[in-house]
Protein backbone atom coordinates (compact mmCIF):
# COMPACT_ATOMS: atom_id res chain seq x y z
CA UNK A 1 0.00 0.00 0.00
CA UNK A 2 2.62 2.28 0.61
CA UNK A 3 4.39 1.69 -2.59
CA UNK A 4 1.13 2.64 -4.36
CA UNK A 5 1.60 6.32 -6.40
CA UNK A 6 -1.18 8.63 -4.70
CA UNK A 7 -4.05 9.53 -6.90
CA UNK A 8 -5.38 13.46 -7.86
CA UNK A 9 -8.69 13.41 -6.78
CA UNK A 10 -8.91 16.53 -9.31
CA UNK A 11 -9.64 15.41 -12.43
CA UNK A 12 -12.49 13.11 -10.77
CA UNK A 13 -13.93 16.20 -9.33
CA UNK A 14 -13.62 18.27 -12.83
CA UNK A 15 -15.73 15.86 -14.33
CA UNK A 16 -18.16 16.04 -11.14
CA UNK A 17 -18.79 19.77 -11.78
CA UNK A 18 -18.86 20.54 -15.37
CA UNK A 19 -22.27 19.57 -15.61
CA UNK A 20 -22.50 21.90 -13.57
CA UNK A 21 -20.89 24.82 -15.52
CA UNK A 22 -23.39 24.15 -18.81
CA UNK A 23 -24.28 27.65 -18.91
CA UNK A 24 -20.42 29.14 -19.53
CA UNK A 25 -19.68 26.33 -21.50
CA UNK A 26 -22.29 26.83 -23.93
CA UNK A 27 -21.42 30.49 -24.16
CA UNK A 28 -17.80 29.48 -24.93
CA UNK A 29 -18.92 26.87 -27.62
CA UNK A 30 -21.55 29.79 -28.89
CA UNK A 31 -18.28 32.19 -29.27
CA UNK A 32 -16.38 29.67 -31.25
CA UNK A 33 -18.62 29.11 -33.97
CA UNK A 34 -19.03 32.81 -34.28
CA UNK A 35 -14.93 33.19 -34.79
CA UNK A 36 -15.08 29.99 -37.07
CA UNK A 37 -14.46 31.46 -40.26
CA UNK A 38 -11.79 34.32 -38.68
CA UNK A 39 -8.80 34.28 -40.54
CA UNK A 40 -6.76 37.40 -39.37
CA UNK A 41 -6.58 35.92 -35.32
CA UNK A 42 -7.39 39.03 -33.89
CA UNK A 43 -11.21 37.66 -32.87
CA UNK A 44 -10.67 35.27 -29.62
CA UNK A 45 -12.62 33.30 -27.17
CA UNK A 46 -10.41 33.83 -24.25
CA UNK A 47 -13.04 35.62 -21.71
CA UNK A 48 -15.69 32.83 -22.28
CA UNK A 49 -12.70 30.05 -21.61
CA UNK A 50 -11.66 30.99 -18.36
CA UNK A 51 -15.14 31.66 -17.33
CA UNK A 52 -16.20 28.65 -18.02
CA UNK A 53 -12.78 27.06 -15.95
CA UNK A 54 -13.07 29.43 -13.04
CA UNK A 55 -17.09 27.81 -12.52
CA UNK A 56 -15.03 24.52 -13.06
CA UNK A 57 -12.32 25.37 -10.56
CA UNK A 58 -14.85 26.78 -7.67
CA UNK A 59 -16.48 23.94 -7.96
CA UNK A 60 -13.78 21.30 -7.26
CA UNK A 61 -12.15 23.71 -4.60
CA UNK A 62 -15.45 23.08 -2.20
CA UNK A 63 -14.87 19.89 -2.61
CA UNK A 64 -10.94 19.24 -3.15
CA UNK A 65 -9.95 20.80 -0.07
CA UNK A 66 -11.92 19.27 2.83
CA UNK A 67 -10.32 15.93 1.23
CA UNK A 68 -6.69 17.16 1.04
CA UNK A 69 -4.31 16.00 3.96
Amino acid sequence: MADEEPVDPKAYLEELCKPKCVKPLLEYRACEKRIEGDETGHKHCTGQYFDYWSCVDKCVAKKLFSKLK
